[in-house]
């Protein structure tokens, strides 16, 4: 986000570089640990979200996504759509659309690597997507 305003940062801007690179410090031995899940089986598992027209400067959506393999992320992505959505519907579907092209990636990647799964579930609260696949 503080990139954004690298061509003339202010005074929160400075503030927002400094939090982040005092939590950075902070947390400098903390890391991933990958395990093998027996009960888990080793499957990838995908979590969407948005949030609306939540960027004031330009009125866009951001779109969200995090994957997980025995439980630690191995694809994440937060990022602004590149439209401006005129309904909470559109990002709903701008947003999942992202991240089943992903989890798609993914899939592929699993086979090439010999991990065996017959689906990659994805999780999503977009109430729009949930209404029309129960009709």
């Amino acid at each position: 986000m503080a990139s954004r305003y690298m061509h003339d940062p202010g005074k929160d801007h400075w503030e927002a570089v400094r939090w982040t690179l005092r939590y950075i410090k902070g947390t400098i031995d903390v890391g991933l640990i990958f395990e093998k899940d027996i009960a888990d089986k080793q499957e990838c598992t995908g979590y969407v979200d948005f949030d609306y027209a939540e960027d004031f400067d330009k009125r866009r959506s951001t779109t969200g996504y995090i994957f997980t393999l025995s439980l630690a992320p191995v694809g994440w992505r937060s990022t602004l759509q590149s439209t401006v959505a005129l309904s909470m519907t559109e990002v709903e579907y701008m947003t999942l659309t992202e991240a089943l092209k992903e989890a798609i990636w993914l899939q592929g990647l699993m086979d090439d690597l010999g991990i065996e799964q017959d689906f990659l579930l994805v999780h999503c609260d977009n109430m729009s997507a949930i209404y029309l696949a129960k009709n």
